[in-house]
């Protein structure tokens, strides 16, 4: 690859994290107080197909970009009529408008889907390395994607919107710095995207891709530092704003990336330059459109935040991660214990939900 962009400029704008409460939620979805019909609605996602609710814990749930398949991980043993092998954790993905509930049991980690939920991603540990593999849910066949060597290992896939490209950090022999590759699902082909130093204590890491498969940002966990490659150009962009960062999520058009920090979580419009800054709160996941971002306050609090307007709306309280965000912020999905979201929760265990806007 070649070039080092110059750092983008653009000083960050703090921003409250302050909830504004159901004033603003009427404002953000369009509504007025007698439209009951629009109110957001909120459903339990990890669940069996006939709604029994699960015997065990789940969490880590991420969405297609139309909300409608979901996946997440769960200790639950009664999600799918055969059942689990042996007690652990598996990967599920739900079909919300059939019902269907699919189990990956080789998936060490949330499968991250295409957006018509055909292509899933995932880590496996084969034989004697982890390894991320590519299933096509509608034939049941699986590849292995990433590190070919029988020593190398790879980890952390994300994957384009049409399932082709899957970007992923790769790990070699300890002596060798890992880095971030590539794999073309059509050719078959792999490439370095991460243009990593040779230092071997600095480590190329956290890979989110975009959409289109064109940028990829990434981390250098040595230097703190947190980069962009455009696969189109050739160019390597610094997007930091000169704090030490962590890469939450790349949105899906390309456009808008988070990273995390020791005083809270950055935005950047990649296209601007602007950056906002949000001190006391955690920038969990924007949405495909980089409009909005859902945030987590200290006291687990989740928010939707309009990031043009600041607008904000309550959506509920425990946990959630990146690409839990479907199209244009319309809905959310996340984990709780909470017992008092849907009627009928009597399991006492953490459960992924899905809230929607309208």
């Amino acid at each position: 690859m070649s070039g080092r962009a110059v750092p983008l400029s653009g000083r960050a704008t703090a921003v409250s994290g302050v909830s504004l409460g159901t004033a603003l939620l009427l404002a953000f979805t369009g509504t007025t107080a007698g439209a009951a019909q629009h109110a957001p609605r909120t459903e339990r996602v990890s669940t069996a197909a006939d709604g029994t609710q699960g015997d065990g814990a789940s969490s880590a749930a991420v969405t297609t970009p139309n909300g409608r398949y979901i996946a997440f991980r769960s200790s639950a043993t009664n999600l799918v009529p055969e059942g689990v092998t042996h007690p652990g954790t598996y990967s599920y993905i739900r079909d919300l408008t059939t019902g269907k509930v699919t189990k990956i049991e080789q998936a060490l980690s949330t499968p991250r889907l295409s957006a018509d939920g055909r292509w899933a991603t995932y880590t496996d540990w084969p034989s004697r390395t982890m390894n991320v593999f590519l299933s096509d849910l509608s034939t049941g066949t699986r590849i292995q994607v990433g590190a070919p060597g029988g020593r190398d290992a790879s980890a952390q896939p994300d994957i384009s919107a049409d399932g082709r490209y899957i970007a992923y950090r790769w790990l070699g022999h300890p002596q060798f710095p890992t880095r971030i590759d590539l794999y073309d699902r059509l050719t078959g082909a792999r490439e370095t995207v991460s243009a990593g130093p040779q230092d071997s204590t600095r480590d190329m890491d956290k890979p989110s891709i975009s959409g289109d498969g064109r940028r990829v940002a990434y981390q250098d966990n040595g230097t703190g530092d947190v980069w962009v490659a455009d696969r189109a150009t050739g160019a390597q962009t610094e997007a930091d704003d000169g704090t030490p960062s962590t890469v939450v999520q790349l949105s899906a058009n390309g456009r808008v990336l988070v990273m995390d920090s020791a005083d809270g979580s950055y935005v950047r419009d990649l296209g601007t330059g602007r950056v906002q800054h949000f001190p006391g709160i955690r920038v969990l996941a924007v949405s495909p459109d980089g409009r909005r971002l859902l945030t987590r306050d200290a006291d687990a609090n989740l928010t939707l935040r309009d990031l043009d307007g600041g607008r904000e709306i309550p959506v509920g309280h425990g946990s959630a991660t990146a690409g839990s965000l479907s199209a244009h912020g319309r809905s959310v999905v996340y984990s709780t214990v909470d017992a008092d979201v849907v009627p009928g929760d009597t399991n006492g265990m953490y459960d992924v939900f899905q809230w929607r806007s309208s």
